[in-house]
């Protein structure tokens, strides 16, 4: 089985020139991919005006749409002009699938349970939203926040106990966290397991406060684990997208995208 690939729209940020989003899905259906991919800061008018044209680029190139990403702080007040959540689930379709990463604050409280039941009570309204608009919500664990390991995504999914609640794995976040038994965690995640991503990676010096304990890289480049990773989501069964991560990535994302599919699909088919 060979599975969807899709790429994150951070694949065209810090390289080599601006990218406009018609260009970034005319690239992903060039190099192959199977669907695109859009992180939305609710605060960030050029990210929610690619977001609202968004139905027109599926359309226009016909490729598939693997999740739209989005950050919540719970304990922060968003800005008065910043959308919600809930406008972004009102122009999803059936079927599709929005990442929250839930966070209290930059290396706030990670990984503490105290947080969930206010998680639980914020998800309620949204996941009620999400089961009459046919959409999944994904969470989605990132470093430095609170939900920052898939334990932390696994934990809260259990507890609110919902199908429109599932979980997404993050191989960056899992390498940059802990580098800890990747088998045992995907089949962790895998009752409730909604997508995956990864990127290529190696630990990387901490050269000021802030900066990031791995690199991340296209896909196949430095010692991320990707035999094993596969190997792990067909153990569980898994078979649905694949994405790369490609955050700070930079370099000339024809070449950068088109390395990563090409690893990968080396590596599946070994």
């Amino acid at each position: 089985m060979m599975y969807p690939l899709f790429a994150f729209d951070n694949y065209f940020k810090n390289t080599d020139r601006d990218y406009p989003p018609s260009e970034q899905w005319d690239l992903l259906r060039e190099t192959g991919y199977a669907k695109a991919y859009l992180s939305v800061g609710l605060a960030d008018p050029e990210a929610w005006s690619g977001f609202l044209d968004m139905p027109n680029q599926r359309q226009r190139t016909g490729l598939g749409l693997a999740a739209v990403y989005t950050v919540v702080d719970l304990v922060s007040p968003a800005p008065p002009d910043a959308h919600t959540p809930e406008d972004l689930l009102n122009l999803l379709e059936p079927g599709d699938t929005l990442e929250l990463a839930l966070t209290v604050g930059w290396k706030i409280d990670r990984s503490d349970p105290k947080h969930d039941d206010r998680a639980a009570a914020f998800l309620a309204p949204l996941l009620d939203r999400a089961r009459t608009r046919g959409v999944t919500i994904s969470l989605y664990h990132h470093l430095g926040f609170w939900q920052e390991r898939i334990e932390d995504c696994v934990r809260l999914a259990a507890l609110v106990d919902e199908p429109e609640l599932r979980v997404t794995f993050c191989g960056y976040h899992w390498y940059a966290c802990d580098r800890a038994d990747l088998t045992g965690k995907l089949q962790l995640a895998a009752p409730w397991l909604r997508t995956v991503n990864l990127c290529g990676s190696r630990p990387a010096p901490r050269l000021f406060a802030g900066s990031l304990p791995a690199t991340i890289e296209p896909v196949g480049d430095g010692d991320f684990p990707l035999d094993e990773y596969i190997a792990g989501l067909r153990a569980i069964g898994y078979a649905g997208d694949v994405g790369f991560q490609g955050y700070r990535l930079g370099g000339y994302p024809p070449v950068t995208l088109r390395r990563s599919l090409e690893a990968f699909r080396l590596a599946e088919s070994a």
